[in-house]
């Protein structure tokens, strides 16, 4: 695991950042969490819906962007497929400090960390030791995105209370019969929806909270850009090698177990 260390421009005076750090970055991972301001830029590539986090079990937003763990299917031969890179990929490595939030840390992630000579790479700091252009854009977004994250963990307080979340199992269905369950993903409980009562409704509405739950449904549908880019990649491979074959279709099935 990669180590975070605070940055500072007496130890990474001579630091840069690869350019396709985000890349680097994203291709790992089946799912990147988001915040709630993010949705609407999502939603036309990448079906967003709720997770655990791994540690505290609190909810978080996520686009999935693989079935398959490890992977992301829309990180294609050096390019990002969908119209929209999440702050959580623009900014890595760097973050700010959780126990300190106005300091700076980074990752010490020897896929993307590089010398600051380094040719295609964001230097940190400038040679008489002030913070690159680079670096204060990437300083300006870790700002906002801190802010954005109060307002996703407002957004899941609100419609946590309301019971508005559903957890769900993704059935994928292989085009040879098989079958596989993926489970710990949740979206909007849009039966419970329409049982609110219209002074609910309209507080959802004043926060603009409505729209966004009803973009997280809308967002669903593109499980089936996921299913294409899948089969896409492993079409002509060896199903013996694949952890997961062609698919044919997804269902969305109430996690009878939570229920």
């Amino acid at each position: 695991m990669s180590m975070f260390v605070e940055l500072t421009a007496q130890t990474h005076a001579q630091t840069a950042v690869i350019k396709n750090a985000p890349l680097r970055f994203a291709v790992r991972l089946h799912m990147l969490n988001i915040q709630v301001t993010e949705i609407s830029k999502l939603i036309g590539d990448l079906p967003v819906f709720f997770s655990r986090h791994q540690t505290s079990g609190q909810w978080l937003i996520s686009a999935l962007c693989s079935f398959t763990p490890g992977q992301n299917l829309f990180v294609q031969k050096e390019q990002w497929l969908a119209s929209y890179q999440p702050v959580s990929m623009q900014t890595y490595p760097l973050s700010l400090s959780q126990a300190k939030p106005t300091k700076l840390a980074i990752t010490m992630d020897k896929d993307v960390i590089c010398p600051a000579t380094e040719a295609n790479a964001h230097a940190l700091y400038t040679v008489d030791g002030q913070a690159s252009v680079f670096l204060r854009q990437q300083v300006t977004m870790l700002e906002t995105g801190l802010q954005h994250e109060y307002l996703s963990y407002q957004f899941i307080k609100t419609i946590t209370e309301l019971g508005l979340i559903k957890e769900l199992d993704l059935h994928l269905l292989q085009q040879d019969g098989r079958s596989q369950i993926i489970k710990g993903l949740a979206t909007v409980d849009e039966d419970k929806l329409q049982t609110l009562t219209a002074e609910q409704v309209y507080q959802l509405q004043q926060q603009g909270y409505l729209l966004i739950l009803h973009a997280m449904l809308l967002s669903i549908t593109q499980l089936n850009k996921l299913i294409q880019l899948h089969n896409q990649r492993y079409s002509g491979a060896d199903s013996q090698d694949q952890q997961l074959g062609l698919l044919k279709s997804v269902r969305l099935e109430l996690n009878r177990s939570q229920h």
